[in-house]
């Protein structure tokens, strides 16, 4: 199996997928679709073909891809290319290994802190932490990132490069993941920590078939290591940091990451504590800010020693209160310590005399009863958080928002 998207009657094997590449007569050289497979198909004939691809969200409308600076008419426009003429996988590695000097993929950054940026990469570039083994024959991978997004893009090719089947889950209801995990029997699993929040209150039983669980894109902590452990408890887990900007980066069982030696040179720490990574870790093109050679990440670190570190925030996501700078990760980490507490989200509401005032949005255990869960949660804040810390607003939800990298809305 390459594809499996039950959701969208989408099932392909490796031999479907070499049938439907030497099918392609022409093609743009925009990637602009919903068709979860279609994005992974040609990807996949840019590379044998050796033809610079532009991803583009499928739901983006017409006037953000023209605030990308982007012609909407040009997108549906097609041009001839060779045909393939695929015999095997091995010929199409083949190809893709001729293909790889002229093939790049533009990616556009998510715009949380201003325009989207266009990011183009070789597949060096996307493959820096990608291992081709016998050991990763047999895995079978969960696909629970967009399709358009560095991180989708990066597991296409773990798994592709090694014949692996994906399942995808992207966009599939929580409720919905248990039964894909277990009859697809997955062993792999790469998503956010949003993902993982959202599926653990659905595992009913553990499922023993994933043997790995990678966590990406958002702050990872150790109480949520705690639960995944106990969902999958075969597991052995990857903490990866990673940027559309550079890709993957770093690689952790925990919270800290390590910074390895061939990347010393490249990596720089700001007065400010924020993580600078040298122009040469960057993609090939990078339409955005470089002061110095140096790319300033926007992510705020703690050094725990020379070369080692943890993350703290995003500098976006810091909020005034009155004055005072609150992270909104140590809140969160705190309410997660309260039993019933599912999941958390903090962020600012306006006010007219501290400017601004923290709210949580809180997902629970249902079977709690509201107004005792709230006393709670205020005695556990007021013994472990300065005052301008703690939430003046605490909402109850059924779910949170997400941004189109899968990852919670902070509003």
């Amino acid at each position: 199996m390459f594809w499996i998207d039950k959701k969208n009657n989408c099932i392909k094997t490796y031999v479907d997928l070499i049938t439907d590449l030497n099918s392609i007569k022409d093609i743009s050289t925009f990637i602009y679709t919903n068709d979860s497979y279609q994005v992974q198909l040609k990807i996949i004939y840019g590379l044998a073909a050796g033809i610079e691809m532009i991803l583009l969200d499928g739901d983006f409308s017409e006037l953000e891809i023209e605030n990308l600076g982007i012609d909407i008419e040009g997108i549906s426009y097609k041009s001839e290319v060779p045909y393939l003429n695929l015999s095997s996988f091995s010929d199409l590695i083949s190809r893709i290994n001729e293909g790889k000097k002229t093939w790049a993929l533009s990616i556009y950054t998510s715009g949380t802190t201003g325009r989207p940026k266009k990011v183009v990469h070789s597949l060096d570039s996307l493959t820096r932490y990608v291992k081709v083994s016998s050991n990763n024959s047999n895995n079978i991978w969960s696909y629970a990132y967009n399709p358009t997004h560095i991180a989708g893009v990066q597991l296409l090719l773990q798994a592709f490069f090694n014949r692996n089947p994906m399942v995808y889950m992207f966009g599939c209801k929580p409720s919905e993941v248990p039964n894909l995990l277990i009859e697809n029997k997955v062993t792999n699993i790469s998503a956010t920590p949003t993902f993982y929040r959202m599926l653990i209150p659905y595992l009913f039983d553990s499922i023993p078939s994933v043997h790995t669980v990678t966590v990406g894109g958002e702050k990872f902590d150790s109480s949520l290591k705690d639960k995944i452990m106990i969902a999958f408890p075969n597991c052995r887990i990857k903490n990866i940091y990673a940027s559309t900007e550079a890709g993957s980066l770093f690689a952790s069982n925990g919270d800290n990451f390590i910074i390895p030696k061939h990347l010393r040179s490249k990596i720089m720490i700001s007065k400010e504590n924020e993580l600078l990574i040298h122009q040469d870790l960057l993609g090939q093109y990078f339409d955005g800010v470089v002061s110095d050679c140096w790319y300033n990440t926007g992510d705020l670190i703690e050094l725990i020693g020379d070369f080692e570190f943890h993350f703290v925030s995003r500098k976006s996501e810091a909020i005034n209160i009155g004055g005072y700078k609150v992270n909104p990760h140590e809140v969160e980490g705190i309410l997660r310590t309260i039993p019933g507490i599912l999941d958390v989200l903090i962020y600012a509401r306006a006010n007219k005399i501290t400017g601004n005032i923290l709210a949580a949005d809180i997902i629970k255990n249902k079977i709690l009863d509201d107004d005792e869960l709230k006393r709670n949660i205020f005695e556990v804040l007021k013994n472990n958080l300065q005052e301008w810390k703690i939430p003046s607003i605490i909402k109850f939800v059924d779910h949170f928002d997400t941004t189109r990298s899968g990852k919670k809305v902070r509003l």
